[in-house]
């Protein structure tokens, strides 16, 4: 089997010849110049507040006026020119989709740097609960770009993945369209709970980018109605 996808690979590699997708240099998905541009996020904000915290995690007084809210946001790097154009190639072109690789090893380096993180993960246990798309998206792309990235952290942290937790009751518009108000609406209501789910009592949910964290605030909303009692958002990149 592994001999068979190392040819499956070597026949994309000659179809689809690896190129940067920053500086468009053949070679590999991400020249060594173009790789140490990605900068590691040293910002941290309270995703309620978003004023500036400690790694990220939701101010007590914060907690005590909004009722289910996240309890933190953690973003491996920036989301600058690099990490967008890897982000974007990632998710919507399905032939590259061995970036993950790079996104995983990426943001498990800078996950690994953080503290809060590890207390979180040793003290709570968490299951890692990947942003589910929509099942129009899903079918049209093929693979959900959270639950890659979920799996990367989940086999290098030893923890578990459970993606049958959430769903996407409603189909969002893209919230890079979008701006802040807008954001917040497209979101609302967007997800609930799949039947027969096993709610966890620690979670981390999963996605690429933050931007106003509307997405992750109102995924946390839903787990913590159903019985959660910890839930922290982990990002890729965070966009400042």
């Amino acid at each position: 089997m592994q001999q068979w996808n190392n040819r499956t690979m070597s026949l994309l590699d000659l179809i689809f010849p690896k190129k940067c997708i920053n500086c468009k240099k053949f070679g590999d998905f991400l020249c060594p110049d173009c790789f140490s541009k990605i900068r590691y996020n040293e910002s941290s904000q309270c995703p309620s507040c978003l004023k500036a915290s400690i790694d990220g995690f939701t101010h007590w007084e914060c907690k005590t006026e909004t009722k289910y809210s996240i309890d933190g946001v953690i973003s491996a790097v920036v989301y600058n020119s690099v990490a967008r154009k890897l982000v974007r190639q990632f998710k919507y072109k399905p032939y590259v989709s061995r970036l993950s690789g790079i996104i995983g090893e990426v943001m498990n380096e800078g996950l690994a740097q953080n503290e809060s993180f590890y207390n979180f993960i040793r003290k709570f246990e968490p299951v890692i609960v990947p942003i589910p798309l929509s099942p129009k998206r899903l079918r049209e792309r093929g693979y959900n770009h959270a639950e890659i990235i979920g799996r990367h952290v989940t086999k290098y942290f030893k923890l578990k993945l459970d993606s049958n937790v959430l769903v996407r009751v409603k189909d969002t518009k893209p919230q890079y369209k979008l701006n802040k108000r807008e954001r917040l609406e497209n979101v609302q209501g967007a997800f609930g709970i799949a039947k027969n789910a096993k709610i966890p009592n620690s979670a981390i949910l999963i996605d690429d980018v933050a931007t106003t964290f509307a997405t992750l605030k109102e995924a946390a909303k839903v787990l913590k109605q159903k019985g959660s009692k910890r839930v922290l958002g982990v990002t890729f990149a965070r966009e400042l």
